[in-house]
């Protein structure tokens, strides 16, 4: 059996991705700063005690896996102060052990555009967080050139059920069968999602094909504005609210919350289209590809028990 060990199995991304590669085989292990809040499926003697910052507790834990997947963030007003530290002991583990290495990529590298954004185009990160993720990525890719073998899969914001602190959960309030969803973009806007259980799914099936030492997948993913939203919500039968998100509330918080004058930062996101290509997933996958339609995300994510 293959084994995997996660990095960050309490975020939204690690513990999906744990799910994904255990649907289809895998062993789990998990390096964790409090085992105490391990998944409850995952066997104890699988939980690794330990920080993602220390570089030797990830080598040892590393050792005798087949995968790192690395789904780790410091805080979010913490990134320029933390991010590229942290990232570094998994990669320098993949390097000496010689094994491959799967990150959850994003958007900010990348100034809003007419056309969705395929995997050659080159990064122009429009803000510091962008080019943190910039160097994050340059620091993997020259881990593929010294023995490492890297995977990213590049995703919009996340939703799926079982999720903390996403943009979704923010947006949606449920009461019955009663939707209430604040949107932060007006009408026309078409904003970039990824469904997780797809998103982690599909990386788990790219893991099967012959990939090179340095691989950049784009989550097809879901580009939706307001009126898609509206179709999902009619067509699952579900009364539905849609009103604006209120920006002014995070703007005065971000006065005295260092984290949310980060959050302001990236407000572009919500006012011009970054949108992601997915055609080389799309094709790399065919019929192996998990994309479900957007009205079963509305059921699971915001219905299901």
């Amino acid at each position: 059996m293959k084994t995997a060990l996660i990095i960050g199995i309490t975020g939204n991304f690690g513990a999906q991705m744990a799910l994904a590669l255990r649907e289809q085989g895998w062993g789990i292990r998990a390096l964790m700063r409090d085992p105490a809040k391990a998944p409850d499926w995952l066997q104890p003697d699988c939980v690794i005690s330990g920080s993602a910052q220390d570089a030797s507790a990830v080598l040892q834990a590393a050792r005798g896996a087949d995968l790192l997947v690395y789904a780790a963030n410091p805080q979010y007003h913490r990134w320029h102060q933390q991010a590229l530290a942290m990232l570094e002991p998994t990669v320098r583990a993949a390097e000496q052990l010689k094994l491959q290495l799967v990150f959850p990529g994003n958007v900010y590298g990348y100034a809003p555009q007419a056309e969705p954004v395929d995997e050659q185009v080159c990064m122009n990160p429009p803000t510091d967080k962008g080019l943190i993720r910039q160097q994050m990525e340059q620091r993997l890719h020259r881990a593929s050139e010294q023995g490492a073998r890297v995977l990213i899969v590049r995703a919009g914001d996340f939703i799926g059920p079982n999720t903390t602190m996403t943009w979704l959960d923010l947006m949606a309030s449920v009461k019955g069968n009663r939707v209430r969803l604040k949107l932060p973009h007006d009408d026309q806007h078409v904003h970039y999602y990824s469904y997780l259980p797809d998103l982690c799914a599909n990386t788990a099936q790219l893991l099967n094909e012959p990939l090179l030492d340095w691989e950049v997948f784009h989550d097809p993913g879901l580009a939706l504005s307001k009126a898609d939203w509206q179709n999902a919500f009619q067509t699952m039968g579900v009364s539905a609210r849609i009103s604006a998100f209120p920006w002014w509330g995070l703007r005065l918080a971000a006065l005295v919350s260092p984290l949310m004058k980060e959050v302001m930062k990236m407000r572009y996101l919500w006012r011009q289209p970054v949108i992601m290509n997915g055609e080389k997933m799309i094709q790399q996958l065919g019929d192996r590809r998990q994309a479900t339609p957007l009205p079963v995300i509305v059921r699971d994510t915001l219905f299901k028990p």
